[in-house]
């Protein structure tokens, strides 16, 4: 419960730590910027014609329809995301902290390498780090990415390469290359974006062995 000096942490900090959004007031300023967003604008059901510049043809020659969102305020500038996450109790194995997932946060797909921490409140804002997140459980999962403002719901996916069937492998194939793999995503977890906090502290927790050498 002591208070935690971070001005010690700043010398291991990364180069760009700084540089991050920091938010004195986060849901003022969110607030504000919604407030913003809902001036003028076209009232939703009314059919607009969107005119677009230099286009690629793949885009152009697609089939499926194409999806337009805006980014309010800030939300393109980087932040430490903080966000609730449950993983679902269908997983056999435990998650590994920082290990590769998919967040599918709002329109944006993001592949990151999440730190996971306990989700409880503490007076010094010092938390728990986790090295596994097991099924059924929830953890507060941190990395660094793009601004969100608001509780968006958060689906993660993990990329779990598997054999195609239908690809044949050359059996006189003397390089020993394996067989081509298609990447799908696998649904494992869900959860909401919660405030970003950048003097949010994960404390790994270290077991010391041995007897005292002296005590003053």
């Amino acid at each position: 419960t002591s208070v935690w000096e971070t001005a010690e942490d700043r010398p291991h900090e990364p180069e760009d730590w700084r540089r991050l959004l920091q938010f004195n007031d986060y849901k003022g300023s969110k607030n504000r910027t919604i407030r913003e967003a809902l001036v003028g604008g076209v009232n939703p059901g009314i059919r607009v014609d969107v005119h677009l510049r230099a286009v690629p043809s793949s885009l152009r020659n697609r089939p499926q329809p194409v999806s337009l969102f805006s980014l309010l305020r800030h939300e393109h500038k980087h932040t430490v995301v903080n966000i609730n996450m449950t993983l679902s109790s269908d997983i056999e194995e435990p998650l590994k902290s920082k290990e590769e997932l998919v967040i599918q946060c709002g329109p944006r797909r993001l592949i990151v390498n999440p730190v996971f921490s306990a989700g409880d409140n503490t007076p010094n804002n010092v938390h728990k780090y986790d090295r596994f997140l097991h099924p059924g459980r929830s953890a507060v999962a941190t990395w660094v990415g793009p601004l969100t403002w608001g509780a968006v719901p958060v689906l993660v996916f993990k990329n779990k390469p598997t054999h195609d069937p239908e690809v044949l492998a050359d059996d006189n194939d003397m390089d020993g290359q394996s067989q081509p793999q298609v990447d799908n995503l696998e649904l494992i977890g869900t959860g909401t974006v919660i405030a970003p906090d950048q003097a949010r502290v994960v404390a790994k927790r270290a077991i010391l062995t041995g007897h005292p050498y002296k005590i003053h």
